[in-house]
This record gives C-alpha cells, sequence and structure tokens, in this order.
C-alpha cells in the first residue's frame, strides 16, 4: 500500500473513531435515563400508572437495543484503530470475531448466521490488520455472492502444519453447484482476494466439497 492510500485509510479510521466515541456517549445517556425511568417504574404502586407491565416491557427491549449498539459501537472503534500501526500483532481469534459483527448484516440480507469458531490458546501473527481484516471480507463476500439464501457461514482459526489458517466455511442442506464454485477462481473478487493474500506474504485456496476457502498466513508478513 502506498503512502498516499495509507494516509487516506488512516483519515477514515480517525474520523471513524472519533464519531464513535460520539455515538458511544450518546448511547451512555439514553442508558442512564431509561435506567432513572425504570427506578420511577419500580417506586410507582401497582394500579398507580396504567400500562405499568407494557412500560417494563419496552424498557426491557430499550436496554437490549442499548447494550447492542454499545457492542456494535465498541468493534466499529477497534476496526476503526486498525490502521494505527502496520504491521501489529493480531489474535486470529479476536479478529474473525470482530469481523462477524461488522459483517453480520451482509450476512443476513441472504438468510445466512455468521459466526466464528475460535480456538484457545489464541494464535498470534504480526500482519497488516486492515488488509488481513479485507481478506476475510473478500472470503465471506466470495461464498454470498454464490449462496441463495440460507444457511451458515463459520470463520474458524486454526493451525495446520505450523502454518496460521483462517477457514471461511459454509454450511447448508442445499450447496452452491460445483460448476458455480469452480468458476470463482477466474472471477475478479478471487483475484482481488490473491492479490491481498499476496501482499501479505500469504495464500488462499478453495476447498470445492465443503466449500471452504482457506486463507493461509506468514506468522510474520515482515519477516
Amino acid at each position: 500500500m502506498n503512502q498516499l492510500k495509507r494516509k487516506e485509510v488512516a483519515f477514515f479510521g480517525k474520523i471513524t473513531a472519533g464519531i464513535t466515541h460520539e455515538i458511544k456517549n450518546v448511547l451512555a445517556i439514553i442508558q442512564q435515563s431509561s435506567g432513572l425511568m425504570e427506578d420511577i417504574l419500580d417506586l410507582t404502586e401497582n394500579g398507580a400508572f396504567p400500562h405499568k407491565d407494557k412500560f417494563i416491557k419496552s424498557m426491557d427491549r430499550i436496554r437490549g437495543q442499548i447494550q447492542r449498539g454499545i457492542d456494535i459501537t465498541t468493534r466499529l472503534n477497534r476496526f476503526a484503530h486498525s490502521p494505527d500501526h502496520c504491521p501489529a500483532s493480531l489474535d486470529l481469534n479476536e479478529v474473525t470475531e470482530q469481523m462477524v459483527l461488522l459483517a453480520s448484516r451482509f450476512a443476513r440480507l441472504k438468510n445466512v448466521v455468521l459466526e466464528s469458531s475460535p480456538l484457545d490458546p489464541p494464535l498470534i501473527i504480526r500482519s497488516d490488520p486492515v488488509s488481513f481484516e479485507m481478506a476475510l471480507f473478500e472470503s465471506i463476500e466470495i461464498l454470498l455472492n454464490e449462496i441463495d439464501s440460507g444457511g451458515k457461514i463459520t470463520l474458524s482459526s486454526r493451525n495446520i502444519n505450523d502454518n496460521f489458517v483462517v477457514g471461511v466455511s459454509y454450511e447448508h442442506t442445499v450447496l452452491p453447484e460445483e460448476e458455480s464454485l469452480a468458476k470463482i477462481s477466474s472471477t475478479g473478487s478471487w483475484e482481488s482476494l490473491q492479490e491481498i493474500m499476496t501482499y501479505l506474504g500469504g495464500a488462499a485456496k478453495m476447498l470445492d466439497q465443503t466449500p471452504e476457502i482457506l486463507l493461509y498466513f506468514p506468522e510474520s508478513m515482515d519477516g
């Protein structure tokens, strides 16, 4: 990545990080206000407040959505800080979990469940955070483009013969046609993925029968 492009990425990251802090402040105020409203409801005698049960249920939904908003903005803030250091130490488990949250909406549009399957202990590599995340997202999109609807995509980190690998696999009762999967290697998306992986010092492979994309990463992209 040339110097100008890196500055552009850093600029977008910095602005996004700042905005996520502002959104978290808004959510914190809503959280405090809803907590005060719940306290007032608790002090209200039964029968003195019409539809009290409905208000309590509504407050429960608000509280749940506030927590969801906090989780999303926390992940987005972490993502926005990705360009801060390059290369950087990355935990494959943490990054795959983060990508599941960031890319979940794209999966939901096709009624696909997106999840991660982290391993214990952590798998740590030294790589470019932005390009690493791009490789994961590109792999998810490649599979989504071959899916009609339904099923599950799982991101799983692993160590295969001392190689650091992230698998992006698809499960469904009805799988894409073999011909469709075979054509992936000739698409622009696959070429883009290979370009990213070459920059990171790794490689991408497609397992047709699963189907699964395996992303191979070196322990350190700078050596």
